[in-house]
């Protein structure tokens, strides 16, 4: 009798374990998914800016150019 309750016991734990790590690897899988997802927001955000100070700086050169090409 002693010894099936502590083979029932084992299997308890394990089982518990065993939910125990389906349930990390559900959390981790989670955690990387949304890693992969801001690591595209970030490389969008970085194509955005690239784009604004391209096209900001083009503005500014053709400001410039504009501003000395006024005879005074």
């Amino acid at each position: 009798m002693q010894d099936e309750t502590i083979i029932q016991l084992l299997r308890d734990i394990r089982a518990g374990q065993q939910d125990h790590l389906a349930l990390y690897r559900e959390v981790t899988q989670r955690s990387l998914d949304a890693q992969q997802v801001a690591i595209d927001m970030q490389r969008r955000s970085a194509r955005l800016y690239r784009s604004v100070v391209a096209v900001g700086s083009v503005l500014i050169a053709g400001l410039i150019l504009f501003l000395y090409s006024l005879p005074i």
